[in-house]
């Protein structure tokens, strides 16, 4: 992983993140380095701003599978459906919706500058409404059914993206406030599950936790600080082994709370993971 093309990397990530709102062309401007509290002020000043009014989008795949280039042996998911939960296509709106009760309705901004003197696009949507659930009819590892899987309705009401270029890589930084009503893993024709009900991502949360019913999670949950130098990194190339690989640094902060963990009928109560701060984090994928 040691050739170096900066300028190909950057426009790569300027491309992909265009490519995301429908967009040809996005203007220049200077960012600052603010803290998470001050984004809320944060406009799309020379970039663009869209707003999304009952976007509805429904999504069926018959599988999707990765498979070991050595053993053939594959993890597959099938029957891969997004809808809201109830039959209907998944919804999303931005621009005419207060998501983080600041009084302003902001829509979808996408912003070019620099960050910490590096090039970056920032992609941020402090106000924004999706019904959004997934569903896995069959999931598949070695040939093995394993059962079923359901994430949803999952609520994500603040989230912002940067994304710049090192090397052979990008540098990114995604924090965002998750809420998910429910996980749920059904492994048997009887039914029995592992369910995680109540699964809250922010900042930090004042409330007590083991009482779910106290709980208020504010601000957003961070993986990677672009503005103090520790961004969250992916790159791919080969390794000091001779091994083509992805590599991955994801440092993080935050809280994660779970109102309800639920295993074959038992109930296992709430679960809360406070004040996380995790430096480093590095994960290598050898395919």
């Amino acid at each position: 992983m040691n050739r170096r093309h900066p300028n190909r990397c950057a426009a790569i990530a300027i491309l992909l993140m265009a490519a995301a709102v429908l967009t040809a062309s996005i203007c220049r401007a200077d960012l600052k380095a603010l803290a998470d509290g001050d984004l809320a002020g944060i406009r799309g000043m020379g970039g663009i701003s869209v707003g999304l009014d009952d976007v509805s989008v429904y999504l069926h795949l018959g599988s999707f599978s990765y498979t070991d280039t050595d053993s053939g042996n594959a993890l597959v998911l099938e029957g891969v459906t997004a809808g809201d939960g109830n039959g209907r296509p998944a919804a999303f709106a931005t621009g005419n919706v207060d998501t983080d009760g600041d009084g302003r309705r902001t829509p979808l901004t996408v912003d070019v500058g620099t960050v910490s003197d590096r090039a970056a696009v920032v992609l941020q949507a402090l106000d924004w409404q999706q019904a959004l659930d997934l569903h896995v009819e069959t999931l598949r590892f070695c040939g093995q059914a394993l059962g079923s899987l359901d994430l949803g309705p999952i609520h994500r009401p603040s989230f912002y993206w940067m994304v710049g270029g090192h090397d052979d890589g990008i540098d990114f930084e995604l924090a965002q406030r998750l809420s998910v009503d429910a996980f749920e893993f059904t492994y048997n024709d009887l039914g029995d599950r592992l369910a995680l009900t109540g699964i809250h991502l922010g900042a930090a949360d004042a409330g007590d936790p083991t009482d779910p019913t106290t709980w208020a999670m504010n601000g957003l949950f961070r993986i990677g600080a672009m503005a103090d130098g520790n961004p969250a990194t992916f790159d791919v190339g080969q390794g000091d082994d001779g091994l083509a690989a992805v590599q991955m640094n994801l440092p993080m902060s935050g809280t994660v709370r779970v109102e309800s963990v639920q295993w074959a009928g038992a109930d296992f109560g709430p679960m809360a993971i406070d004040g996380i701060q995790v430096h480093r984090l590095n994960i290598r994928l050898i395919p």
